[in-house]
């Protein structure tokens, strides 16, 4: 059965989901879209989808089967507030994406209706995205289902437990900031050492890419390979030393700590504008 599908917020994930879904066999027959900001509709692939424009919230949801929530975790509420004003608002699937806002708090929101959260990631952009899909009893399977192949779309899904979205977010959703972030520093650090611009960065991408494919290939633990890479009283185990010695692995077990941290206060926030 086609669905319609209404999409409240066209920023980079809503984006990148729409991209996906354009190229795909998904049972879609309407996406209708809605975002404060009129201009976010100009990179739509209107050349492949003729997409619906609606003039707010309500009127975007009010024809619609299911409904995607890509605003920020502190615009839930406002938004949630304008949904709830639609009659039938309680009879339509929600899938929500905001980092730290729980199915329940959504749900009571909207007297009870079926919510299914999903936690995606700036890859998607690209189709090569991983998103995390909670479980959901109190959602039909075959619904469930359309949920997760709206995902699919853009990349690869993993299903986990809700009780474990929040811990998730520093390993999915924030990493590729920190794959960024270490792809330019040895970037910067190379032209800190003289060397010129000669497409240096994309050869570090591929180096990125090459090392993600051998690990995800290979029967060997990460630290097997660092290993293989280390010779003894080599560059490498000095370079490693280094690492060691500013402490590179405990920083990003912190900075995914803080992940989960803030993601625990954002729904937090959301609960207290109940």
């Amino acid at each position: 059965m086609q669905k319609k599908l209404a999409i409240i917020g066209i920023g980079n994930m809503a984006k990148a989901i729409v991209g996906g879904l354009v190229h795909s066999n998904i049972p879609i027959s309407e996406i209708i879209v809605y975002d404060k900001n009129p201009s976010q509709y100009d990179s739509l692939p209107k050349e492949l989808f003729e997409f619906s424009y609606a003039s707010c919230i309500s009127e975007a949801i009010q024809n619609a089967d299911c409904v995607l929530i890509a605003v920020k975790p502190q615009n839930y509420s406002n938004v949630l507030d304008e949904m709830k004003t639609v009659s039938d608002h309680a009879s339509k699937l929600y899938v929500s994406i905001g980092a730290g806002i729980t199915v329940e708090s959504v749900s009571e929101r909207l007297s009870g209706a079926r919510v299914v959260r999903v936690l995606p990631n700036l890859p998607m952009v690209i189709g090569q995205g991983v998103s995390l899909v909670c479980r959901n009893p109190q959602i039909l399977p075959a619904d469930f289902e359309f949920v997760c192949d709206v995902f699919r779309s853009a990349g690869n899904v993993l299903v986990i437990a809700e009780s474990e979205m929040n811990r998730m977010i520093g390993v999915t959703s924030s990493s590729p900031a920190y794959v960024f972030q270490f792809i330019d520093s040895i970037y910067q650090g190379a032209l800190a050492q003289g060397l010129s611009d000669h497409d240096l960065l994309n050869a570090i991408c591929d180096v990125v890419i090459g090392s993600a494919h051998l690990l995800k290939q290979s029967c060997e633990s990460p630290k097997e390979l660092i290993a293989r890479v280390a010779s003894k009283g080599g560059t490498t185990e000095k370079a490693l030393e280094k690492l060691c010695e500013y402490r590179l692995e405990d920083t990003i077990r912190e900075a995914m700590k803080a992940c989960t941290d803030r993601a625990i206060e954002l729904g937090a926030a959301q609960q207290d504008k109940k």
